[in-house]
């Protein structure tokens, strides 16, 4: 489970780059961290996040729409 939510962390980190990265190097983690331990758990923490957003729109929109 880890690994897929680094895989996501990766590709929207990639996306919110403008995709002027190599999608195989975020994956990978073949830069520096800024803000975390390591650029692997920057990931983690941003698939986590997507995670939540994703799960709060299907709450909004099963349930109260």
């Amino acid at each position: 489970m880890p690994e897929t939510t680094m895989f996501i962390g990766a590709f929207i980190r990639w996306l919110f780059k403008g995709c002027k990265t190599k999608l195989k190097d975020e994956i990978e983690g073949n830069f520096k961290g800024t803000w975390g331990k390591s650029y692997d758990f920057e990931n983690y923490i941003i698939g986590i996040i997507t995670g939540i957003v994703i799960i709060l729109i299907t709450y909004v929109f099963v349930f109260i729409i």
